[in-house]
């Protein structure tokens, strides 16, 4: 069994906890050797008056992104991809299609030139998104606040397509009581690929969250048909599952993660998430089993710890991904 209780995790209407030996968020094929790292810190759920419980905000608000006008020049190289430099970059990956031109998010070349637009000073209002080329829904969307003043927001990202998408970005929008946008930010899902009719989750986190919000929007902003030559595997079968609390406040999962690829697997992950009474996700945690590597039919056992929730937890879900070794 995993010596991982060592491990923070962030539970929703608690926690999400990324750490650096859990990969933050997942990577389209193929990916960017350094992945940013979100701060592991504990949630407590937010507590409102019921007037002012956030909720979705209608009409969408329009607004026009300023870039400043010297931006900086990255030279693609070997293993990057879009989403893994719009992740190094903090820009979004509409953002850096824009500013480069870019129709098919998925074709780089090595030694190409790219033009990264630096957004100025936490734009005050978002950016109007562009509508994505495949049907996808957001859902299961809880806030939670963390001792130091800022808001996570966990949910999921449903595939409505018949295929598998990949590269799936969403929007996070935050209002106050007049309509106006206190904040927002982006972030993709864990998952690399979704596949059709499966969800994804996603973490965001408002690290100076506003002390009031009255109404939310999220809105997808990328989410392009997968790739069949890609390195990105979902051929991984997660067994034997154990979910336990630990305490009042504390929970665990344990499992097997299996390949059943015909090739070797690379940077195996499971994503491990835990959802309320509600439907609501408490909590994501990304975690490797204790052999990263698998052979074909190779199996190695995970474990996620999620401390500090709100409350029990109703049900879990597991799914896993790695790469092929090339």
């Amino acid at each position: 069994m995993v010596h991982g209780r060592r491990a923070l995790v962030l539970g929703g209407l608690g926690i999400l906890a990324l750490l650096a030996g859990c990969a933050p968020q997942a990577t389209p094929t193929p990916r960017a050797t350094d992945t940013p790292t979100l701060s592991p810190t504990p949630l407590a759920a937010i507590t409102r008056p019921a007037t002012a419980t956030p909720a979705p905000l209608t009409p969408l608000p329009t607004a026009t992104p300023t870039i400043t006008p010297t931006p900086v020049i990255y030279v693609v190289q070997k293993g990057d991809n879009l989403l893994s430099i719009a992740r190094r970059y903090g820009v979004t990956l509409q953002a850096l299609q824009e500013a480069n031109g870019i129709l098919d998010p998925r074709r780089l070349q090595i030694g190409q030139e790219l033009i990264i637009p630096v957004d100025e000073a936490a734009l005050a209002e978002p950016p109007t998104p562009t509508p994505t080329p495949v049907p996808v829904a957001i859902e299961h969307v809880a806030f939670l606040e963390t001792p130091a003043g800022g808001v996570w927001c966990l949910g999921e990202v449903r595939n409505l397509h018949s295929e598998p998408v990949e590269l799936v970005q969403v929007q996070v929008s935050l209002y106050d009581e007049r309509g106006s946008p206190v904040a927002y930010q982006s972030g993709f899902t864990f998952l690399d690929q979704i596949p059709p009719g499966a969800s994804g989750p996603f973490g965001i986190l408002f690290d100076q969250g506003p002390s009031r919000f009255t109404t939310y929007q999220i809105v997808p902003l990328s989410a392009v048909p997968a790739r069949e030559e890609g390195r990105t595997s979902l051929r991984l079968s997660a067994s034997d599952l154990v979910g336990e609390a630990l305490g009042p406040a504390a929970y665990a999962v344990r499992g097997l993660v299996q390949n059943e690829d015909t090739a070797s697997l690379e940077e195996v992950f499971a994503i491990v998430t835990l959802y309320d009474a509600e439907g609501k996700v408490m909590g994501v945690r990304k975690v490797a089993p204790e052999e990263a590597t698998l052979p074909p039919g190779g199996r190695s056992p995970f474990e996620a710890i999620f401390l500090g929730l709100p409350g029990p937890v109703s049900r879990y879900t597991v799914q896993a991904q790695g790469l092929r070794v090339e």
